[in-house]
């Protein structure tokens, strides 16, 4: 049996480069948030949440490093809709160490995995445990597509990393389910990956929308569907008159089976699919209605 990476040893790599996040809060007091160093140029990874305040009323944002440094922050971009923001510091002659990312699409539930950060503004907090559940959906946002873990998580862990035994960050610390025991969730790291380019280049995210809401299936309606096996599919909720979606034909109640051949594991996967196609280039939409299944062509305008 391999031997596991031995963890202090992972954390001594990676403890580095968290940094504690602090912004004035709306009602004067303190925001208190993690975040994690992305590359030696000082970018840095939060949750938008965690400087939401400071945004809205034009205060500081200060990013505290495990040597004691305080460095003001600028904001380099920010995706209110996946919780997500880019923030960047003057390291000067004293670079932090540098966070790799990794690959959340390939962990497993029951992989180990480590959450750093300042939960109650207990700076540089180590946590263990394993992903619980992948594809969490239906919790905070449009997008959701979350990471499980049982690794105890608790506010101020905000923005802060979910680290693999390899030293690889595989999510972002964003979210507790306070009335139950065990229940963090982290956003995957490749939603990260996916929107940095947009972050770094524009400051916000391009997206594409076809005028579509849908739904999760629960596990009785999928039954009672035929959808079996690990085909979920999402049901059409609303179609906005005149968009995309409406002129493809799409109708309220249709399930979604695939886009562009990919499943649709849940309603948001089913908007990630839709927002990262290309906008004038028809996707092609598997879906089923009254017990027959359909291919429409939809083609995605730019989300405003």
């Amino acid at each position: 049996m391999p031997q596991l990476p031995n963890i202090a040893d992972v954390v001594a790599r990676t403890n580095g480069g968290v940094v504690n996040i602090q912004s004035v809060s709306e009602d004067g007091g303190t925001s208190i948030g993690s975040g994690f160093c992305l590359d030696a140029k000082g970018e840095i990874v939060t949750n938008f949440h965690v400087i939401r305040d400071a945004l809205k009323i034009g205060g500081p944002i200060l990013a505290v490093t495990q040597d004691g440094r305080i460095l003001t922050a600028s904001v380099r971009g920010y995706d209110e809709a996946t919780d997500l923001a880019l923030l960047e510091v003057d390291l000067g002659q004293q670079p932090l160490p540098t966070l790799p990312l990794g690959d959340s699409d390939a962990v497993r539930v029951g992989d180990w995995v480590i959450a750093i950060g300042s939960p109650f503004e207990l700076d540089h907090t180590v946590t263990v445990g394993i992903i619980s559940g992948k594809g969490r959906s239906g919790l905070d946002g449009a997008y959701d597509d979350f990471l499980q873990t049982d690794a105890a998580i608790n506010f101020g862990n905000s923005g802060g990393p979910l680290v693999a035994l390899t030293g690889e960050v595989i999510g972002i610390n964003t979210l507790v389910l306070a009335r139950g025991q065990g229940l963090g969730f982290a956003i995957p790291v490749n939603i990260l990956k996916e929107i940095l380019p947009d972050l770094r280049a524009m400051g916000r995210v391009r997206r594409s929308s076809i005028g579509v809401e849908a739904v999760d299936i629960s596990a009785l309606d999928r039954r009672g569907l035929g959808l079996t096996g690990a085909v979920r599919g999402v049901r059409v909720a609303k179609v906005e008159r005149g968009l995309p979606g409406d002129q493809a034909g799409l109708r309220r109640g249709d399930i979604v089976v695939t886009v562009e051949g990919t499943p649709v594991m849940s309603s948001g996967h089913f908007n990630r699919l839709i927002a990262r196609s290309r906008p004038g280039t028809a996707i092609q939409i598997r879906i089923r209605r009254e017990e027959k299944e359909y291919t429409v062509a939809a083609i995605p305008i730019e989300k405003k």
